[in-house]
């Protein structure tokens, strides 16, 4: 991956406990903006456990315009009983909740239907020191493009008006990066 820049990228996270083990499966999903650009987590330098994680994109100096959607998942060790997983991406660091599997799926119809009321509101990388650039308000099930973080939710449609009004600037089809800019910062 030589003419790859090593950018810290943007995700979903969940993780769960693996049956009745100590390992957990951290799992990223995301839509990159251009086909030729590759996701991975890469586990940081720390030598603790569990691990803590960086979202990592690499992206070539041209974008083959296409939506690629990515789904990236690591199993590891968590002996010491830890409750969450530390991932760092272009929004900043995330303690992700460790959830046992049966809270993850969806069995009965009850908790979609709550949720299909929801929205979350997502602003454009890079993201500034204050409020949030190039803001949309989507349901809460939607897949946006890595491009895009959580600002805020998921919360009823009205409260993430609000949020959007009182803490966003620009609107999505304005905010613009300069030519040749990637919206991710470097990873270091």
């Amino acid at each position: 991956m030589d003419n790859f820049a090593r950018v810290l990228g943007s995700a979903t996270y969940e993780a769960h406990w693996v049956q009745r083990s100590n390992l957990v499966c951290l799992t990223a999903k995301g839509l990159l903006p251009c086909s030729n650009y590759i996701a991975q987590i890469e586990q940081r330098p720390e030598r603790i456990t569990p691990p803590m994680w960086d979202m990592i994109f690499y992206v070539p100096d041209s974008c083959q315009k296409a939506l690629h959607f990515f789904e990236e998942r690591v199993t590891m060790v968590n002996s010491t009983g830890a409750t969450s997983i530390t991932v760092r991406d272009a929004a900043g660091t995330h303690e992700v909740p460790i959830r046992h599997q049966f809270d993850v799926a969806d069995d009965d119809g009850a908790a979609v239907a709550e949720e299909e009321e929801k929205f979350i509101v997502y602003a454009k990388l890079p993201r500034p020191d204050k409020g949030h650039n190039g803001c949309i308000i989507v349901p809460f099930d939607s897949l946006v493009t890595a491009i895009h973080y959580r600002a805020f939710g998921p919360a009823l449609l009205q409260d993430c008006e609000m949020y959007l009004q009182a803490n966003c600037r620009g609107s999505a089809s304005t905010f613009k990066l300069a030519s040749g800019e990637i919206p991710w910062p470097l990873a270091q």
